[in-house]
């Protein structure tokens, strides 16, 4: 009956021996018992530790052959001593028994190895704005790893060792285009591991200078300067003038006219788009043609200039015939009219145009004078 309930007794504690194992990675419990250690072999890795536990009489835990550079014990596990650990340093072989009773096959051994390299890399992304900056990767890691960018505008720090931090610095991106940069880390046994870097664009730009080109009436070619990150497109709003229809970045738009054998001075508005922006207008202003029919061209008074609220216009034209006027921004943009007039003199309200410098055409479908005036408050 004793017999029993002993065995019963110590299957129970070997049941919670195994549990406490299955609960720890690293600790590797052996029972000793009458004449047995449990298990008698296994493998573990290089950095665990082996815990013998008394079970029942009296025994040692007793190294016979280790690995060189490995610390060698001799220990009793006993009713008094029912413990002892050793963290294994080295990988190799090891044999132990139990002193006493080693004749009667008390022998076990395990087997240790080096751990697997591993490396992990977070997050798999990092998200920056279009300013030049910095940001950071965390590297887990039990050996030594390298890092490199596959992108000259990004950079970060080449390497370490364990567990640390990837710091990435990176320029401005001046382009509208979003744009990626592959970090790759890499360690000696463990998976190759690659994180990027998603810079946003730049907000695009434009600007056409000048505002305006005044051109004689003979046929000929001008050139407008366009800087911008994108790319943009003109179109010109008569026929007698023809421009560069697009492009990309920084350029150039050539403006090319026929020679004006009309007698009134005319004008065309190019119109440069970008997307996600307003449009730049400039102006070509074509001056009149001389000697047709002997017929000078119309002349027409403006005044006062600078203007406050009311401007207004004279000419003998305007008595016998109405005309319109349609004034536009520095930067082309149509910002009132086309007005009809008629008489002499005839007033305009521009009291409602901001500070700043206009361009006032007296005419009809894109000819006749154009004028620059100055609003003042």
């Amino acid at each position: 009956m004793k017999t029993k309930i002993y065995t019963l007794t110590a299957l129970i504690f070997l049941a919670v021996i195994l549990a406490a194992t299955e609960a720890s990675a690293t600790v590797h419990q052996v029972q000793v018992g009458n004449y047995f250690f449990n298990p008698a072999s296994m493998n573990i890795t290089v950095g665990d530790t082996v815990k013998w536990i008394w079970v029942s009489g009296t025994h040692t835990t007793t190294s016979t052959s280790i690995p060189a550079g490995a610390a060698s014990w001799d220990q009793p596990i006993t009713s008094s001593n029912t413990t002892y650990s050793y963290t294994v340093t080295n990988a190799g072989t090891y044999s132990y028994k139990c002193t006493p009773h080693a004749a009667m096959g008390m022998v076990a051994s395990f087997v240790a190895t080096n751990p697997s390299n591993t490396l992990s890399v977070t997050p798999s992304n990092q998200n920056v704005g279009a300013a030049g900056g910095s940001t950071s990767f965390s590297v887990v890691s039990n050996t030594s790893w390298n890092a490199s960018c596959n992108k000259a505008w990004c950079s970060c720090s080449p390497s370490g060792t364990g567990n640390g931090t990837i710091d990435v610095t990176y320029s401005e991106n001046t382009s509208v285009s979003q744009r990626v940069a592959s970090i790759t880390v890499i360690a000696t046994g463990a998976p190759t591991q690659t994180v990027t870097v998603t810079q946003a664009g730049a907000a695009p730009t434009l600007t056409v200078t000048p505002a305006s080109q005044n051109v004689t009436q003979l046929a000929g070619s001008v050139n407008f300067n366009v800087t911008s990150n994108t790319d943009w497109t003109s179109v010109s709003s008569q026929s007698w003038c023809t421009v560069t229809s697009s492009g990309t970045g920084n350029g150039t738009i050539t403006a090319v006219y026929t020679a004006n054998t009309t007698g009134s001075q005319r004008m065309a508005m190019i119109t440069v788009s970008v997307s996600g922006l307003p449009d730049q207008m400039v102006t070509v202003s074509q001056d009149a043609a001389l000697g047709i029919n002997d017929q000078p061209a119309q002349t027409y008074l403006i005044y006062p200039n600078p203007v406050r609220s009311t401007l207004t216009i004279a000419s003998e034209s305007l008595k016998s015939s109405a005309d319109e006027i349609t004034i536009y921004s520095i930067s082309g943009m149509k910002v009132m009219g086309p007005v009809t007039i008629s008489g002499s003199p005839v007033s305009v309200d521009v009291s409602t145009l901001s500070e700043g410098v206009y361009f006032i055409r007296i005419g009809k479908d894109g000819s006749g004078t154009v004028k620059r005036i100055i609003k003042t408050r």
